[in-house]
Parts: C-alpha cells; sequence; structure tokens
C-alpha cells in the first residue's frame, strides 16, 4: 500500500510539474504543440501585425478563405488594425476568430479573408479562375483588362516596353475626378473607376496600374504616402532586379489633354522623388536606378542645354502633337533660351513649356503652335 501511495504521488508531482511546464514554459508549449497542432510550424507564428499584413496579402493572392496562425506576445485585438496597415487593392481582412489556446504563450487564431473586385479579374485573367456570378463588377473590369492586354500588349515585348504600353494608355483613357463630394466607396477610388469608367483619383490610378501591371506579368507594389500635403497613391515596379517609382497620375496632365501625356514620374528614383512625395521608406524597397528612366531609355537625357537644343527643334516639328520632353541636368529655365525653335523658319507661331524640377532632375516639356 505503502509504495502504491508512493507511486502515486511521485506521478501527482510529475503530472504538475508537467502542467506547470506546459502553461508557463514556451519551449514545452512548443514540443507540445508541434505534436498535437496540424499547423503549429514556425512560418505561421508572428509577433507583429506587419507580418501577419504580409500574410494576408499572400493567402488572398492565392485564393484562400482563410488560414490559421498563432500569435506570440501579441493582444489579440491588434489584429483590428490589419485593414489599416494594407492596401486593400485585391483584398483584406474579413473577420479573425480565437480558436484556443497552447499554454499561457501561443493564441489560435482563425483569419477570414475578403477578396476585392481587383483580384477576382487578376485571377481569372492570370489563372482561369471563374469569376462568380454575382461579381457584376468584376466581370465588366474583366472584360476591360482583357482588352486593353490584347490591343496593347505583345508577348515580344520586353517588360519596360509593357509598362510604357499600360502607362500611356491609362494616362490618355482616364481623366482626373474633380468631383470632392464622393464617398470613400466611389468608383473613382478604385481601378473600376480608372478602367471602366475613365474617371478616378490617385487612388483608382495606382490600383489600375498595380492590377495591369500584374496582369503582364510585370512585378509591382502599390505604395502609399503623400504629395503635395495630401494623401497620395503610385506604384513602384520591378525591372531586371531594380526597382522604379512610377506615378500615372501625376503624368497625366490637369485639365485633360487627350493623348498629349507626360512622362515626368515614369521610373524614377527614391532621390528624384523624394523631392515631392513622402513615403514609409522601410515598407517598400529601395529605388536607387535611372536605367529604365523614360528619358534615358528614349535618348532625350542632357547634360546640358547647348546639347538639348540641337535636338529638341527636330523632335518637335517631327511630334504630331507638337510636344517635346526631355530632361536636362541643372537647367534653370530662361524664356530667351527658347527663342531656338523660331530658327530658320520652322515654322512654330509660339511656344509654351511646363517644367518639372525635382534637384538635378530637371524635366522641361515643350509645346508649339
Amino acid at each position: 500500500m505503502k509504495r502504491l501511495t508512493t507511486a502515486f504521488l511521485l506521478f501527482f508531482i510529475f503530472a504538475c510539474i508537467m502542467i506547470v511546464a506546459y502553461l508557463y514554459v514556451p519551449d514545452v508549449q512548443e514540443k507540445f504543440a508541434y505534436i498535437t497542432e496540424e499547423n503549429f510550424v514556425e512560418e505561421n507564428i508572428y509577433s507583429n501585425l506587419d507580418g501577419i499584413s504580409e500574410r494576408l496579402d499572400e493567402e488572398i493572392m492565392k485564393g484562400s478563405e482563410s488560414f490559421i496562425i498563432y500569435l506570440k506576445d501579441m493582444d489579440v485585438n491588434e489584429i483590428n488594425q490589419i485593414n489599416a496597415s494594407m492596401d486593400g487593392v485585391f483584398g483584406s481582412g474579413k473577420s479573425y476568430q480565437q480558436l484556443g489556446m497552447i499554454g499561457t504563450t501561443y493564441k489560435k487564431i482563425e483569419i477570414t479573408v475578403k477578396k476585392s473586385t481587383n483580384y477576382y479579374v487578376y485571377a481569372a485573367y492570370r489563372n482561369r479562375v471563374p469569376i462568380p456570378e454575382d461579381e457584376r463588377d468584376a466581370k465588366k473590369l474583366y472584360a476591360t483588362v482583357k482588352n486593353i492586354m490584347d490591343t496593347q500588349i505583345t508577348d515580344e515585348m520586353s517588360d519596360y516596353e509593357k509598362e510604357l504600353a499600360l502607362h500611356d494608355y491609362l494616362t490618355t483613357h482616364c481623366v482626373y475626378s474633380e468631383d470632392a463630394n464622393q464617398g470613400p466607396d466611389s468608383d473613382i477610388y478604385r481601378a473600376y473607376g480608372a478602367l471602366v469608367n475613365g474617371n478616378a483619383v490617385c487612388n483608382g490610378y495606382a490600383e489600375a496600374m498595380q492590377i495591369l501591371l500584374m496582369c503582364a506579368g510585370v512585378n509591382t507594389k502599390f505604395v502609399t504616402g503623400k504629395a503635395g500635403n495630401v494623401d497620395h497613391a503610385w506604384n513602384l515596379v520591378e525591372l531586371d532586379g531594380q526597382w522604379y517609382h512610377m506615378d500615372a497620375t501625376w503624368d497625366d496632365p490637369k485639365p485633360d489633354q487627350g493623348q498629349r501625356l507626360l512622362h515626368p514620374y515614369f521610373n524614377v528614383t527614391d532621390e528624384i522623388m523624394g523631392e515631392s512625395h513622402i513615403w514609409n521608406r522601410e515598407r517598400y524597397p529601395n529605388a536607387d536606378s535611372m536605367t529604365y528612366n523614360y528619358y534615358k531609355q528614349s535618348n532625350a537625357y542632357f547634360i546640358n542645354f547647348a546639347d538639348y537644343k540641337n535636338v529638341a527643334a527636330t523632335q518637335l516639328a517631327n511630334n504630331p502633337y507638337k510636344r517635346y520632353e526631355a530632361v536636362i541636368e541643372n537647367y534653370e529655365v530662361k524664356d530667351e533660351d527658347m527663342r531656338f525653335v523660331f530658327d530658320q523658319n520652322r515654322g512654330f507661331r509660339s511656344i509654351s513649356w511646363q517644367n518639372f524640377n525635382a534637384g538635378d532632375y530637371n524635366v522641361l516639356v515643350l509645346s508649339g503652335e
């Protein structure tokens, strides 16, 4: 009897030790979870909202309806802010639910996914996933996107050529909306407004570029920040392993000029973009190359005015819109400099110009009549 009592006491002590270890020792909790929890793997454990946001983006693009994660050293209620830390182009978090605890260290959470109109269009175009019957806006947007891809993009194009074709299409087919009375759910903030209605603000332009570039197979990121002291959105584009800023909204002249478009913000660096835009640089890759800048690629990048004017008059005369845009480094515009346009009886009655200056990066746009 005494032996049984001793054995029971030892078992009881051992059980208590195991319970205490399970409740308070993370290493023990992990070992137990690896055995009992199918989803308990390192890549499913999170301690900050940024990591969960990245995971949610991945799950959206995979077409997931929901997924399981485990929180460590993080309050469950922080997930309430997950949509505020996402761009929402292809979807967002719909809801979350705590399913249980592993000891006192890990919280088991299920997050459900809400997919956007843009997601259904991308999935249909790239992966041939049928669009649900009740997603009528997605069907309309898909038809527009497919038509753009069919008419503007070919397999022979480089990624730079695809980007340029899509940028030029958007800026010539969309008008910047001046309707300040639209609510936050308005189409002007969506790719649908930019591509189907042809009327949008910066968020709509950037969403449109995002979905078009991704459908064309070009890697891109949606960027949010400020420009001119107001909220703004644009894109980062990856070409040959280097990232570039591209702001289609700021390349679309106001008031709208139809086919007469601009390229001052087509593939520029952080340094150039930082002269007029503000963003959280830690959230995005660095952009420090000018290789695929529009003016570099178009042989319209000059280091002095003398070299520029030898080319500009001829290019201006040959352009069907009587416009020529180029970069002149370290140049300050002077009225008298523009007289070269009228030399040699080139037939121009008048000349006007715009200037986009960002440090050494000075874009001069000439328009003649």
